[in-house]
C-alpha cells in the first residue's frame, strides 16, 4: 500500500476550548493528505463545542464525549481505541496544524525504522505577553501531544498511555518507552501553531500541579542524572527564591499582566512545594 492509502487517524483533546477548536479542526478537515478521519474526543465540554461539531458538515469528523472528565491519558486512549488508521496523529483544541502537516509527518513515518515523529511546534503570532501561554518545540526531544505521531502497532505494544499521568506528561512518559523499542524522529516541516490562552488566576495555580508528574516521570524512567545538580525546572525555582526576576522570565505587555506578577510567584511556590512533597513520598532527592 503507498503512503497516500494508508488511512491516518488524527486525534484531537478538547475540554471547554470551542473558541479555539474552529481554527484547528478547519485545517484539519482541509489537509493536503486526503484519506484521513479526525477523532474528536470531548471531555466533558459545557460549552459550544456540541453545537460547534453538529454545524460542520463532514463524514471524516467523528465526535465522541465523555459524560464525566476521566484525564489526558484516557481520553488519548479512548481515541485510539476507535482509531481505524494505522498512523494516529495526536493535536489539541488550541492548536492550528498547517494544512500539509498529516503529509509531512507521513514521509517521516512511513519509514520502516521509525515508530513515530514529533514535529515543530511554535506560537500563532508574536503578541504575547505573561498573561497568556503556549507550547513550543523547535529542536525536538519533547514529544508533545499537541503535534506527534505514531504507528499504532507501537502505541499497543508498549500498552498506550499510563493513566498514572492524568494532567501532564503522559506524552512524554509514552515517548520514552517507545523509545526502548524504536526511534522517533523530528521533522521541522510538520508544523503546527499554538493559540495564544489567556491565562486565569485558577488555571495558573491549577498549573502547577503538573510537578507532581514530572517528578513521577524522573522517578519511574531514572531521569535523575539528567537533572543538573538534582534540581527539577530550575527557572520555577529562581522565580520563587527570586521574585523581582519573574518580570525578566516574561513579557510585561500590559496592566493584564502586571497583575497577574503575584499569582505568577505563588504558582511558582506551589510548583516548588509540590515537587518536593512528591519526591519524598517517591523516596528520591530532588532540590
Amino acid at each position: 500500500m503507498t503512503p497516500r492509502m494508508e488511512l491516518v487517524s488524527i486525534a484531537v483533546i478538547s475540554r471547554n476550548h470551542s473558541i479555539y477548536l474552529e481554527k484547528c479542526l478547519d485545517n484539519l478537515l482541509r489537509q493536503t493528505y486526503e484519506h484521513i478521519e479526525v477523532i474528536l474526543i470531548d471531555d466533558n465540554s459545557t460549552d459550544g463545542t456540541y453545537d460547534l461539531v453538529d454545524s460542520i458538515d463532514s463524514s471524516r469528523l467523528k465526535y465522541h464525549k465523555n459524560e464525566s472528565s476521566i484525564g489526558l491519558a484516557r481520553l488519548r486512549n479512548v481515541a485510539i481505541s476507535v482509531a481505524r488508521g494505522n498512523f494516529i496523529f495526536f493535536t489539541d483544541a488550541d492548536c492550528i496544524p498547517a494544512v500539509n502537516w498529516v503529509e509531512e509527518g507521513m514521509k517521516i513515518l512511513i519509514d520502516e525504522q521509525y515508530a513515530g515523529v514529533e514535529g515543530y511546534t511554535t506560537v500563532e503570532n508574536q503578541n504575547f505577553g505573561l498573561s497568556t501561554h503556549f507550547v513550543e518545540n523547535t529542536s525536538g526531544g519533547q514529544y508533545q501531544t499537541c503535534n506527534v505521531a505514531y504507528k499504532k502497532e507501537y502505541l499497543i505494544d508498549v500498552g498506550l498511555f499510563d493513566p498514572r499521568y492524568s494532567i501532564a506528561y503522559e506524552d512524554v512518559d509514552l515517548a520514552l518507552r517507545i523509545k526502548n523499542i524504536s526511534k522517533i524522529a523530528f521533522c521541522k516541516d510538520m508544523l503546527v501553531f499554538h493559540q495564544l490562552i489567556p491565562w486565569s488566576i485558577k488555571s495558573l495555580l491549577l498549573n502547577s500541579r503538573r510537578a507532581k508528574y514530572k517528578v513521577i516521570l524522573i522517578k519511574q524512567h531514572d531521569l535523575l542524572k539528567t537533572l543538573p545538580f538534582r534540581i527539577v525546572e530550575p527557572n520555577s525555582l529562581i522565580q520563587a527564591l527570586f521574585p523581582i526576576l519573574i518580570p525578566l522570565y516574561f513579557r510585561i505587555k500590559s496592566p493584564r499582566d502586571v497583575c497577574l506578577i503575584p499569582f505568577m510567584l505563588l504558582r511558582a511556590i506551589l510548583h516548588r512545594l509540590i515537587i518536593w512533597k512528591t519526591a519524598i513520598n517517591l523516596n528520591i532527592f530532588v532540590i
